[in-house]
């Protein structure tokens, strides 16, 4: 079985660093769950998540913080994003439903109300093996009992689907710990090509399924950058703008 091992720092503290470094004012943050990456966050905030599981106070030290108890497909639908926090958004972190088309539809909207400087973080894109890449949960059917309880789904296509359909994007994939993070800048508010190709794409990858082979082929292809060359001053964390 082929394994691929994500050895940086935790993906909480990674995230916490880069809104740092991007002097980031706003934040949303899709897939809260038990809120402890939010908490960490203490710039304005948005939270969205269709049920609230929290062990720790989320609003930590931030000044302002909304939360929206939802899928993201009915806050994106339902909310003025731009109207809640009086500007558009400099950091978002996707880590809803694990599977790729929710996922790109998460993208779709997000990069929609961000500001142009901005960032965006996608959370597992980065599997350890091709088992955990299943679209459903089943870990009594896994050979690596290990690392049965570890999902991704199959959010890794949005790496290849980024870099076929918006090539103007700058896609820079990290060895978070323990599933990746992918950071994507250069950001286009105004582009459409993914929500006009939607149904496209998603029959284009729908039956695309990962195996050892596939595995290995997405790494060969790919660069994984680590977390202390980002940190370091690697363009991912250009600063916003005004």
């Amino acid at each position: 079985m082929f394994i691929h091992i994500n050895s940086g720092i935790g993906f909480r503290d990674f995230i916490t660093q880069m809104v740092r470094s991007k002097r980031a004012r706003t934040y949303l943050e899709v897939g809260v769950r038990d809120g402890a990456t939010l908490t960490m966050i203490d710039c304005d905030a948005i939270g969205v998540d269709p049920y609230f599981q929290f062990t720790v106070n989320p609003a930590g030290k931030k000044r302002a913080l909304y939360l929206f108890q939802e899928t993201s497909d009915e806050f994106f639908r339902d909310r003025d994003v731009k109207a809640i926090m009086a500007k558009p958004i400099d950091v978002v972190f996707l880590d809803g439903l694990h599977q790729f088309e929710y996922l790109l539809r998460d993208f779709i909207n997000s990069e929609r109300v961000c500001h142009s400087t901005g960032l965006i973080m996608l959370d597992d894109c980065l599997p350890v093996n091709a088992e955990m890449t299943e679209r459903e949960h089943r870990p009594e059917k896994r050979l690596n009992a290990d690392l049965a309880q570890w999902w991704t789904g199959d959010v890794w296509k949005l790496v290849p689907i980024l870099k076929k359909w918006r090539p103007d994007l700058r896609i820079t994939l990290v060895d978070t710990n323990p599933t990746g993070n992918v950071c994507i800048t250069n950001l286009d508010p105004s582009s459409t090509v993914l929500k006009d190709n939607f149904y496209k794409i998603v029959d284009e990858y729908r039956n695309i399924h990962m195996n050892d082979e596939v595995l290995q082929k997405f790494y060969e292809e790919n660069e994984v950058i680590s977390t202390s060359t980002v940190l370091n001053g690697f363009d991912a964390s250009y600063v916003v703008g005004p």
